[in-house]
């Protein structure tokens, strides 16, 4: 089976075109660092293949390396380089790249239906001929051309051309050539082009040095020596030179073939979303927003009623089991155990799907890149990268993915401290914990729960301005950061982002938190003896006992509320659950007041996440250490955070 691979930029339609011809959910982001590693698919006869999008061949991303070294050691059978036609200059720098490697190419020119609206007029013959690459214009996203694309995808693997390779100045060609004329590029790897390699020894690319022999003196001081002159010549380095080289290449080509008409000026959100001045307050106002529509409208509606619901069905079903003759033991499990721990947690669905349904809109429109852009420069002061923003914004569903999405972040301190501060944004899991309090707490004052989300970005800023004293080797970057054209929601990737989170969210209910609740059930009910008591005396009552003192200072130091804590640890919605099985509506309300409840909220949103987050934590992170040092500090930033807020509250009420 022919292989053929999907490369270019972030946010050029790539995933989507790979969509469309294999027929996969894999979900379409609208903000860079959705697509992490390479999907697979099948279409018409041919294996595809959807690598990350990437703005250079230049190994300095987790990606760039995946891409060239598939393309370089798989060598697929064609290379489809997907450009977003209304950004063409920007996309030719990756072509001039992509033509070195000696496989065949086939341009697909994307988002045509935009071309008209933007005002751009592309000739597709000169381009063509400019590039030596065929060249298809097409919309994945309306799936148009895509019967033409068929045609020239199996036109150019019947006839296996590579393409023309770019030249640069005369100047730095002199020295590509007596490169390439040299005998020691004969021990050059199997598949690399001679002219290629010549440029990447003028680079110095790392990744290629480590593949080829020691050099000869005869050849090393050649080589020192063209540099050498290069940079007398350039007054830069050679590096820089070859980048400045490529990106005259793609500026030339793209004047001579695309025609842009002048036009009128309108309005640009932008001018708010990333200004100085407006951004933060829009930004602020939106998410918002977004809680008092998700927690304090839906969830002030749907949350009563369907606890009457779940209320309703647990006294039947007790009339039920007692007219039946069910033995106690059995009919407790499935009333207070099952109904009570599982209900309760499924209540929260309607709020959280409205709050993923809204998240995955912000998304699609092209807002969250504006959150990365406005947040970059604070992110680069407490030693994060720009891209730190994508795992936290992921986290706003599940922590897992969040940190696995950590691998898009070059520098190694910059991830580890990425995966530390992550579990402080408030994962969905944590959102029906937050919605029980609220509403029983806080009712009517939806500003609580952005209030949460305030508490989690001063712990991340706080733990960065520690990290990054103690840090005596700061790492330096550039963040690029595409920020792509709004566009209305794509109704299709919404619901599949919308359906997975939610989905997840009952899938775990029906499961982990099932079980979890039936056996606090029964650990509630029975003593170590094994003998039925009331809650107070079993076993779980005796094993909160001994840790609750520890929180006595937080206003949570009563059992009840310390062995949700140690439930959550499997699932942080167990807590809820819990709370249900142990208390009841009128023990919640009893026990927690305004400042406790707030203290409570604060030590769940900061303290270590899950099991499966924790995991996660320790596969991306390697090192029991630095695991340990991790768990500690969140589980101490926790500690002294709750004790804050409930200082605070108690002095304010």
């Amino acid at each position: 089976m022919q292989t053929i691979s999907l490369i270019g930029n972030p946010n050029c339609g790539k995933t989507t075109l790979f969509n469309s011809l294999t027929g996969t959910t894999a979900y379409v982001g609208n903000w860079p660092g959705v697509t992490v590693e390479k999907k697979e698919g099948a279409w018409n006869g041919f294996k595809v293949l959807d690598l990350p999008g990437i703005y250079s061949l230049s190994p300095y991303s987790p990606e760039e390396k995946l891409s060239r070294r598939y393309i370089l050691d798989e060598r697929p059978d064609l290379i489809i380089d997907v450009i977003d036609a209304t950004n063409l200059e920007r996309s030719l720098y990756l072509t001039t790249q992509l033509s070195e490697l000696g496989r065949p190419v086939l341009i697909v020119l994307n988002m045509q239906d935009l071309l008209e609206k933007e005002g751009i007029t592309i000739d597709q013959k000169r381009l063509s001929l400019m590039t030596g690459c065929p060249v298809v214009s097409i919309s994945a996203s309306k799936g148009i051309g895509l019967e033409v694309f068929k045609a020239e995808v199996e036109k150019a693997l019947a006839e296996n051309k590579a393409p023309a390779c770019p030249l640069f100045s005369n100047y730095v060609e002199k020295y590509i050539n007596e490169l390439v004329a040299h005998d020691y590029l004969h021990t050059i790897p199997k598949g690399r082009l001679p002219r290629w390699a010549a440029i990447k020894l003028l680079e110095e690319d790392e990744l290629f040095l480590t593949t080829m022999p020691p050099f000869p003196e005869s050849f090393a001081a050649y080589l020192a020596k063209a540099q050498a002159s290069l940079r007398a010549h350039y007054d830069d380095d050679v590096e820089a030179i070859i980048i400045d080289q490529r990106y005259k290449v793609a500026e030339h080509i793209s004047r001579a073939c695309q025609v842009k008409k002048e036009q009128k000026r309108s309005f640009n959100l932008d001018t708010i979303a990333t200004s100085r001045f407006g951004a933060i307050p829009l930004f602020i106002a939106i998410m918002g927003g977004v809680f008092y529509l998700s927690i304090g409208l839906v969830g002030g509606i749907t949350t009563g009623w369907l606890e009457r619901i779940f209320g309703m069905l647990g006294e039947n079903l007790t009339i039920l089991l007692d007219a039946l003759g069910v033995v106690p033991i059995l009919s407790g499990i499935l009333v207070g155990g099952i109904i009570a721990g599982v209900g309760s947690v499924l209540t929260f669905v309607p709020q959280l799907f409205v709050l993923f349904l809204l998240l995955s809109i912000l998304e699609d429109c092209g807002y969250m890149a504006r959150i990365a852009f406005i947040l970059d420069r604070l992110m680069r002061t407490i030693g994060l990268s720009g891209k730190s923003i994508i795992p936290l914004v992921i986290g706003t569903g599940c922590t897992v993915p969040a940190i696995m999405s950590t691998r898009t972040i070059e520098h190694q301190k910059q991830r580890e401290l990425t995966i530390l501060v992550t579990p402080f944004i408030p994962c969905g899991a944590k959102m029906p914990i937050f919605a029980l309090m609220i509403t029983y707490f806080f009712p009517g004052q939806w500003y609580i729960a952005p209030l949460i989300y305030l508490i989690g970005i001063v712990a991340i800023i706080f733990t960065g301005f520690i990290v990054r004293a103690f840090d005596k080797h700061k790492e330096k970057n550039v963040f690029i950061l595409e920020l792509p054209r709004y566009q209305l929601p794509q109704m299709r990737n919404v619901w599949l982002q919308t359906r997975e989170r939610t989905m997840g969210f009952v899938r775990k209910a029906g499961t982990v938190i099932l079980l979890s609740s039936v056996v606090i059930y029964l650990l509630s009910s029975f003593s170590f003896a094994l003998q039925p008591v009331d809650p107070d005396a079993s076993m779980l009552a005796m094993l909160g006992r001994v840790i609750a003192p520890v929180f006595k200072p937080l206003g949570f130091g009563f059992w009840q509320a310390t062995v949700a804590l140690l439930t959550g640890i499997a699932a942080k919605e167990s807590i809820v659950s819990t709370l249900s099985v142990t208390m009841g509506d009128a023990g919640i309300t009893s026990l927690f007041n305004a400042s406790s409840a707030l203290a409570y909220m604060t030590f769940i949103l900061l303290s270590s996440p899950c099991i499966a987050s924790i995991s996660a934590m320790a596969k991306e992170l390697g090192s029991k250490g630095k695991l340990l040092f991790a768990l500690v500090w969140q589980t101490g930033i926790a500690y002294l955070a709750a004790l804050l807020v409930r200082v605070v509250v108690l002095l304010i009420l």
